[in-house]
């Protein structure tokens, strides 16, 4: 799951009522859409950094 700032608590209440409370998800800065290709690629990289250890720790 990506999810940007302002959906943060979103994500946390669905995963809650999912029964999975605990779920692993990553973090960017929002907006993504008005951003230029060089900021996602910063942000795609932040995500990668975050995605990499969850995604390892099964």
């Amino acid at each position: 799951m990506l999810c940007t700032e302002p959906f943060e608590v979103t994500v946390k209440n669905i995963a809650r009522m999912l029964g999975l409370p605990d779920y692993p998800f990553v973090m960017v800065e929002h907006p993504i859409g008005s951003r230029t290709l060089p900021e996602i690629k910063v942000l795609a990289e932040a995500a990668y950094a975050q995605a990499l250890p969850i995604l390892l720790e099964a």
